[in-house]
């Protein structure tokens, strides 16, 4: 709607998680690179935790685009909630291997013998958790952890990358077992007022904009950071608004006041006039 306003060629702040608009603070670096390792070193589980909307789950697409797929099968599971025979049943599921069994030792049985081909075709299996916080079966917990002892004497037959919010890291240490086993730990704190302006001129380049400079003032940034504290994906939707607003205003430049107003506007807040 605004795109040809700002001349861009894409809307930019989208909340699908499109690794072309994850922008790279330090910390999310730092996260990406520590998973990255986790899994190309073959160190068993790693575990990725932060509050809502910090961009865990892009960090995770941007770490699919890294590893090899053809060295590598992964298996993603997006919606945690399962018994631990339902568990087993979605891995081997993704993992192409049909079996109407409902017994674990079967399943735990066929999983074993699976992961073991692909280990001799020199292959990995990379199991990918998101919102593993949801997960409130303290079988399932018990039945991820008993995967990593699918191993050879020189590596791990499966690597776990746990992702999610901040319950995720008291949730896994109810289970010790488990929390000994995450050779990478790494905690995403959110963005400062500097990122967060970087951020949003990251995105409007990934979109195309093309301009000199950043048309979101330093003095809207501090307005956009002191409402978000500095969670992308809340920068990202009142960043969207202030876009729609000032092409509406036909403004070229996003400054405090306006930002001021649509962070209220946005929060459903009243102003006296």
């Amino acid at each position: 709607m605004y795109e040809a306003y700002w001349g861009l060629k894409e809307p930019p702040f989208s909340l699908t998680p499109d690794p072309r608009f994850l922008y790279m603070s330090r910390a999310h670096e730092d996260a990406l690179m520590m998973l990255h390792y986790a899994i190309t070193r073959n160190k068993g589980a790693a575990m990725l935790s932060g509050d809502i909307g910090l961009g865990k789950t892009t960090i995770s697409r941007k770490l699919l685009e890294l590893i090899d797929p053809v060295q590598n099968k992964v298996v993603l599971i997006v919606n945690p909630i399962l018994t631990p025979t339902q568990f087993l049943q979605e891995i081997l599921q993704q993992l192409g291997v049909d079996t109407n069994s409902r017994s674990r030792q079967t399943l735990v049985s066929v999983l074993h013998k699976t992961l073991l081909g692909y280990y001799e075709r020199n292959e990995r299996v990379v199991l990918m958790i998101d919102e593993a916080h949801l997960i409130r079966s303290a079988a399932t917990l018990e039945e991820i952890r008993l995967l990593l002892n699918c191993q050879m004497n020189d590596q791990f037959l499966i690597s776990l990358v746990l992702l999610g919010q901040i319950e995720l890291r008291p949730l896994i240490a109810r289970v010790p077992a488990l929390e000994q086993r995450l050779a990478v730990r790494y905690h995403l704190k959110p963005l400062d007022p500097i990122e967060t302006g970087e951020l949003i001129l990251h995105r409007l380049r990934v979109a195309g904009y093309s301009g000199d400079t950043n048309p979101f003032s330093p003095d809207a940034v501090f307005e956009l950071h002191k409402y978000t504290k500095g969670a992308p994906r809340l920068t990202s939707q009142v960043a969207d608004n202030a876009l729609l607003v000032a092409f509406a205003q036909k403004a070229k430049i996003i400054d405090g006041y306006l930002m001021s107003s649509v962070v209220n506007e946005f929060a459903g807040i009243e102003v006296a006039a």
